[in-house]
């Protein structure tokens, strides 16, 4: 049975020898001897290696492999102060983007002209906005709503009753508008069939204020 493997490091080449042999594996230094640093300097010479006694690289220098580490750092940062932050009850409390996947309704948005988008920048409702969700559900439907008669039927199947129950006003009497984002073709073949209603003013004018419950 072996007891504890007593390793000793050569002060000539610092390389790490068994503790059962009396020299250095590397460079035949005699265990227990003494060595200058002109000697430590002369053999890395010969070997043609490193100078060892040479000073230790500056900080900024020993943690260069690690440059992942702050920019990691940043790009969680970035990602968090550009991300809309939500209360405890889910509301959204300070500006920043939303994926389309976590828009809820209550939530107010604004959203450039792309035909696909994967998200919108959330705001909150009492701060200038063009669009608000009022809802978001699956359209049964056994085909992709392609046509502007099929987008028609499927705004009033998903959009129209929810509108009145969160508005307090039945859509046709309304003074607001309303429409949904729609999952693309791609996204509807594979099982996406969720849509997100909002509403918003006739002229798409910024809002200051939520519309739900208001009656307009």
């Amino acid at each position: 049975m072996r007891g504890v493997d007593e390793r000793w490091v050569c002060k000539r080449c610092f390389a790490d020898n068994d503790g059962a042999t009396g020299e250095c594996a590397r460079c035949g230094l005699i265990r227990g001897s003494e060595v200058s640093d002109a000697d430590r300097q002369a053999w890395a010479s010969a070997a043609g290696l490193p100078d060892p006694t040479r000073a230790e690289q500056p900080g900024w220098r020993r943690w260069l492999r690690f440059w992942w580490v702050p920019a990691l750092v940043v790009f969680l940062a970035v990602g968090y102060f550009t991300t809309a932050r939500r209360d405890d009850g889910g509301s959204v409390t300070s500006r920043g983007s939303v994926s389309i996947e976590d828009l809820r309704a209550g939530d107010c948005f604004d959203v450039g002209d792309e035909e696909e988008i994967s998200q919108v920048d959330g705001i909150p409702c009492d701060e200038p906005h063009r669009y608000e969700v009022f809802a978001i559900a699956d359209y049964d439907a056994n085909t992709y709503p392609a046509s502007d008669d099929q987008l028609e039927l499927a705004f009033q199947s998903v959009c129209t009753a929810p509108f009145e129950g969160y508005v307090g006003t039945p859509y046709l009497d309304s003074a607001l508008f309303a429409w949904f984002i729609s999952p693309t073709e791609t996204g509807w073949n594979g099982g996406d069939h969720e849509f997100i209603c909002y509403l918003f003013e006739e002229d798409e004018g910024p809002m200051s204020e939520s519309m739900e419950s208001s009656g307009r």
